[in-house]
């Protein structure tokens, strides 16, 4: 006699779930942290600050930025914080926002985190499995 197979009584369906879940958590957890400073900051910012300057919808990534009074200059990001030559810059009356942020740093907090997961879940995975033995 053959017994039908029931998807919904499969006992690993909760742990996909979860990894669903981590994997959600993981996908937002550890963005650039970009945030608009209130008060916006003047004079020069950290050369490796990553700073977006949004002017007609569209979004300049720069570092090295030299805030000032009439003026927002910075280099692109591509380019090295070194060189004076790739400085652009734009009148400040013509800047919609200013936002800072590091996306490099948000990178390595996510493969911090997503690291961290997985050996949470090894081990939560191994404690529950009657084979795995911590004592050996």
């Amino acid at each position: 006699m053959h017994r039908r197979y029931d998807r919904r009584s499969r006992p690993d369906r909760p742990l996909r779930a979860a990894g669903l879940f981590v994997l959600t958590l993981l996908n937002s957890a550890c963005g650039a942290g970009w945030h608009r400073p209130e008060p916006p900051p003047s004079g020069a910012l950290p050369p490796r600050q990553q700073v977006q300057v949004w002017q007609g919808g569209r979004a300049r990534q720069w570092h090295a930025v030299r805030l000032g009074a009439d003026s927002i200059s910075g280099i692109p990001f591509l380019a090295s914080p070194s060189c004076d030559s790739c400085r652009v810059s734009v009148p400040r009356g013509a800047v919609d926002s200013v936002r800072l942020g590091s996306p490099t740093g948000g990178v390595w907090k996510s493969v911090g985190l997503g690291l961290g997961v997985v050996a949470v879940l090894a081990v939560v995975a191994c404690a529950s499995a009657p084979s795995c033995n911590f004592t050996d």
